[in-house]
């Protein structure tokens, strides 16, 4: 009778030791609910979409005043706080394009438990030049660093979207890959020196400075990574190893935006595209991936089927 009694306390025991162990594991990252696939798999069946929510306000080259706005998705009925967030920026050479083209992404992305954005941003609306076109990616990277600042406001305040600051993503295509890999490692004067020498950083510390003046000032723009899709960077030289993660998604036959090095769009400007990224993050530890697509060229991202499903399983394998 001794030994049964003493049979069943262990057991017991045991299975308390399972709860709790599992249970302190999943409530020690600040992410996981009691559904550990969450962030990993798809998960919700509705979501909500807040559209056209003012983010900020910012001027063009041309001098215009324009309100700045996003669609915010996220899982419908979800009631988990600390969610990792993802801000997209769209593709369009800087020229055209709307926040709608990443509606598929942030719906798949919200279906996993992530709040998800697709802002616009600042136009080119002058004649395109050489530092121009620069100017666009300073324009581009301000108005994310102002979407960033909107989510951490909104944490501080009314706390509506409940997003953890240290899992915070931005990303794009095309043109918004290109203001991404800068807003990520191009973050110094000197970073923007050798971008465009000293008229650039004229520009940039007429405009606000490195922080830019689009909207919500005095909150952090910290961000955990970068998810570019077939985007390019002035050089991989500005990369340094404690700067934000990267997952990189990119046609090893892209003629508008290189796969390596080359003119960038129909500009002179010479930029170093993924497959170069990927070689430097290697060089100097920083976590990265690349998925080349081989055989296609500025379209790969819409001809990658398990693309999205490889970027979902990166950001959840780096929490």
């Amino acid at each position: 009778m001794k030994t049964k009694k003493n049979h069943v306390l262990h057991v017991f025991i045991s299975i308390l030791f399972v709860v709790f162990f599992f249970n302190g594991k999943a409530q020690s990252t600040g992410i996981f609910s009691d559904n550990v696939e969450r962030y990993n798999a798809t998960i919700f069946e509705e979501i909500t979409i807040n559209q056209n929510v003012k983010y900020g306000r910012s001027t063009t080259q041309r001098g215009i005043e324009e309100d700045l706005f996003m669609d915010v998705y996220y899982p419908k009925n979800d009631t988990l706080s600390n969610r990792p967030l993802i801000i997209f920026a769209h593709g369009g050479y800087f020229l055209f394009g709307d926040k709608s083209g990443f509606a598929e992404e942030c719906q798949f992305l919200a279906e996993s438990g992530y709040v998800v954005a697709s802002i616009n941003y600042r136009l080119i609306d002058i004649d395109e030049t050489e530092q121009v076109s620069k100017r666009a990616v300073i324009d581009a990277v301000n108005d994310q660093k102002a979407a960033v600042r909107f989510f951490n406001k909104d944490l501080e305040t009314k706390n509506k979207y409940r997003i953890n600051t240290d899992q915070i993503y931005i990303g794009g295509y095309s043109a918004g890959a290109v203001s991404s890999l800068h807003y990520a490692y191009a973050n110094t004067p000197e970073d923007v020196m050798k971008m465009g020498g000293k008229e650039l950083l004229e520009y940039v510390t007429e405009n606000g400075g490195i922080q830019g003046e689009s909207g919500n000032p005095g909150y952090s723009t910290k961000i955990k990574g970068v998810i570019n899709m077939a985007g390019s960077i002035h050089s991989v030289q500005l990369i340094d190893k404690n700067e934000p993660i990267v997952i990189s998604i990119h046609g090893d036959m892209d003629i508008v935006v290189p796969y390596l090095s080359g003119t960038t769009g129909e500009t002179e400007v010479v930029t170093e595209g993924s497959g170069l990224i990927h070689q430097k993050a290697n060089e100097i530890g920083l976590t990265n991936q690349l998925l080349t697509v081989p055989g296609l060229g500025h379209e790969a991202r819409f001809y990658c089927d398990s693309c999205m499903l490889k970027v979902r399983h990166f950001i959840f394998d780096n929490f």
